[in-house]
């Protein structure tokens, strides 16, 4: 009897003791333990590099983009006198790395060294690949074997709780090169649309009179291809649009289709659209409040409504 209460006194102090150590000195007792959420490391192909399994806190990362503006918006032939692009339309800034320096980062990931300060420096925070998913699924829906789908723009926000919303923009006519646009009027911190696939071609036929001889007037004719078609990457007034927070443009290419991340400062990085294409709906964990928080943890409150182009 006395044993047994000298043994649950003994246990009663020693956890105070412990309790009033950890109150003092949190980082070396909770040193040792090892945590369960995971921060996925992703490079600009879309590849898992690193998946951290011991992170503080759930996250995915992607090393930011090495595209230069001209790869960016290679839809726009550089030097070509003969293109043009709506009226008022300009390209968004593109905030790139060096190839050698995403190829160094991409080197320290898989090493494990994701606290080097050039990792830090050159990856870019994005949303859970479920939730991409759920964006993309999103535009895809609204898009029906119907040309005229294919001049509208399709988009919406993703709202801390894990709400993605969708809505569908006018109708546009490219044949005027009139661009696509997408008037969004919820406020939030990430905000993603779609620019469409859609490409036509127009023959248009020149005339013009050979007057040579004074009594013979000869017609020639000459034909030629006009092609329209949608620029994929994010314009400037999308990148002005979101104030403080993110935006997403996934370019509907039937082929090789991106997604663009940018915020007020250009484009950051992109991800192939096949990242989140064929992604099983019921693959993985379900989206937890924690992951969302997660995320929208460093971002600033917007300010302003965005008018998507």
């Amino acid at each position: 009897m006395n044993l047994y209460l000298f043994s649950h006194l003994c246990i009663k102090h020693s956890f105070f003791i412990l309790l009033s150590f950890s109150m003092l000195h949190p980082s070396t007792i909770f040193a040792g333990i090892a945590w369960h959420d995971t921060a996925y490391y992703f490079n600009e192909r879309g590849q898992l590099l690193w998946c951290d399994v011991h992170a503080a806190q759930p996250a995915s990362y992607v090393i930011k983009t090495m595209k230069t503006s001209n790869e960016v918006f290679q839809d726009i032939p550089q030097g070509d006198t003969t293109a043009q692009v709506s009226a008022g339309y300009s390209t968004a800034l593109v905030s790139n790395i060096s190839r050698s320096t995403a190829r160094r980062v991409a080197w320290l990931i898989r090493h494990g060294e994701i606290n080097d300060p050039l990792v830090q420096e050159n990856i870019v925070p994005i949303l859970d690949k479920r939730i991409m998913h759920r964006m993309y699924d999103n535009i895809i829906s609204r898009c029906t074997s119907n040309d005229a789908h294919e001049y509208k723009e399709h988009g919406g926000v993703v709202f801390p709780d894990g709400t993605v919303t969708c809505i569908t923009g006018d109708l546009s006519n490219p044949q005027w090169l009139e661009g696509a646009t997408l008037y969004i009027k919820q406020k939030a911190l990430v905000y993603y649309h779609s620019h469409p696939d859609a490409c036509i071609e127009q023959r248009t036929t020149n005339n013009w009179a050979d007057a040579h001889n004074p009594n013979r007037v000869q017609f020639s004719q000459a034909s030629e291809v006009k092609t329209i078609s949608y620029v994929q990457g994010p314009s400037r007034q999308d990148q002005e649009s979101v104030g403080e927070g993110t935006g997403y443009v996934f370019g509907i290419k039937a082929s090789g289709g991106l997604i663009y991340i940018y915020d007020k400062e250009g484009v950051k990085a992109t991800l192939p659209v096949a990242f989140v294409k064929k992604m099983n709906k019921r693959s993985g964990k379900k989206i937890t409040k924690k992951t969302i928080d997660t995320y929208f943890a460093g971002l600033s409150p917007v300010v302003q409504l965005p008018h998507l182009f």
